[in-house]
């Protein structure tokens, strides 16, 4: 199992080199004849390894051996609709009926693997140096928060590539280049802008069916929902004061790529998010483009982070690391040490080496200080010790009960009758083994 569609065209190409035909490859981009035509030849036996994203977890396969989890820390693991399902979990509970092995790989292991590892539930293996004897990279932080050096003017509507690409970083690109070499930049935000905002009242473009912002994007100009993929046009003026003094605000990677455009124009650039993949075999183009040396600049959001193995690419740049760090979310440091971590692994995987420059506006915070010194296990110590009062996951299990309806007052009184209810039930049935929290609305309270 790998978590992104964009890593099953390098691990199938690894996988056929050593197996040849026997391989099989499940995941939602392809069309339902050829996720058919893979399904038939597993049930009959003709292909014997499947690769494939969560849901080729429950692939047909006669007589399992072996399931083995790239990445197993990977949030995309999960289903977030019916059903819903965690892949890691399904395969541990499928082998285990079977007879078969689980392979839970990670250099960032979650915390709930980290701790049944701890408490002898699984079996842990380590590999303490780089496949090839190849050396980690060095890890620099830049600090955002000081002055930024002005590159070009202001850009119409956006902002300053200065501003974006600190000094540091922009010369580490430019030696980069000059050596023939390859640059990854991550910044986990796609889309132009994050939202328009109107400089006069303060009102932030809202999508009618959701409570959230909208995002810009470009190519062709519109506002999105990234929830409903609602679509609008961009408005000349605030529907709410008239004022015609709109600005952008926010960074996205459509911005990011215009800029390093602008900047690098004889430079071959290639942007990686949902909007520049969503056609079939779009990721492999892509990587192949990458691989053969054609591109000298590789953009974009967490799906570039993982996987990935290009030995000429020596310099990774993350534009924003805080992006995600302060969401509402017991999971936000740990999502953000394992990405930083994973898109620092994509530099110096050759002879060459490679250098990480880290742009941020917290070097202090834990989640940024361990992935700069590749310190997993002290990176886990800090974290469980926010995770004890209040408790929350490996030191607790979590249930998630959550009311939807068109209406919202009758929803909230419902949702509060409901935990009335349960509390009663589990104090006659459970006492103190289980605590109820809430109600309380969704951190997006209307999709």
């Amino acid at each position: 199992l790998v978590p992104e569609i964009a890593l099953t065209p390098q691990t199938v190409d690894r996988f056929r080199a050593a197996f040849g035909d026997k391989i099989a490859v499940l995941h939602s981009a392809l069309s339902e004849g050829e996720r058919y035509d893979a399904w038939l030849g597993l049930k009959r036996g003709e292909k014997r390894i499947v690769v494939g994203a969560r849901s080729a977890v429950f692939a047909p396969l006669e007589n399992l051996g072996a399931i083995i989890v790239d990445e197993e820390h990977e949030s995309s693991y999960k289903q977030g609709e019916t059903p819903r399902y965690h892949a890691r979990e399904v395969a541990i509970v499928r082998a285990r009926n079977e007879g078969a092995i689980t392979v839970l790989g990670s250099a960032t292991p979650s915390l709930e693997s980290w701790s049944n590892a701890e408490a002898a539930k699984y079996a842990l293996l380590t590999l303490p140096e780089r496949v090839g004897g190849g050396r980690l990279p060095r890890v620099d932080v830049i600090d955002l928060r000081r002055t930024a050096v002005d590159y070009t003017a202001m850009a119409q509507g956006g902002v300053d590539y200065g501003a974006v690409i600190r000094e540091p970083l922009h010369h580490a690109i430019v030696e980069t280049m000059q050596r023939g070499e390859q640059t990854i930049l991550l910044l986990n935000r796609r889309g132009y802008s994050s939202f328009v905002q109107c400089m006069d009242c303060g009102s932030v473009a809202t999508c009618p069916h959701c409570s959230i912002t909208l995002t810009i994007h470009r190519n062709p100009e519109r506002l999105v929902c990234h929830y409903c993929l609602h679509k609008e046009e961009p408005r000349p003026d605030c529907p709410r004061c008239g004022g015609k003094n709109l600005k952008q605000r926010g960074l996205g990677t459509q911005q990011v790529e215009r800029l390093l455009c602008e900047r690098f124009p004889a430079a071959t650039i290639a942007r990686m998010d949902v909007d520049t993949t969503s056609g079939k075999w779009a990721h492999t183009r892509i990587l192949d483009r990458v691989a053969s040396g054609e591109i000298h600049i590789l953009l974009g959001t967490q799906m570039i982070a993982k996987g990935l193995d290009f030995p000429n690419v020596t310099l990774v740049g993350v534009v924003d690391a805080d992006v995600g760090i302060n969401l509402p979310d017991f999971r936000a440091s740990e999502r953000c040490f394992q990405l930083l971590s994973q898109v620092a692994g994509r530099a110096g995987r050759g002879e060459k080496g490679g250098q990480v420059l880290i742009q941020t506006r917290l070097p202090a915070h834990h989640a940024v200080r361990y992935a700069v010194t590749h310190d997993y296990v002290s990176f886990v110590n800090e974290e469980m010790q926010g995770r004890k009062d209040p408790l929350y996951p490996p030191n607790v299990r979590l249930a998630n009960i959550v009311f939807s309806g068109t209406v919202e007052d009758s929803t909230a009184k419902l949702a509060i009758h409901a935990g009335e209810w349960l509390r009663e039930l589990i104090s006659t049935r459970a006492g103190d083994e289980v605590t109820v929290v809430g109600p309380a609305p969704c951190p997006i309270e209307r999709i």
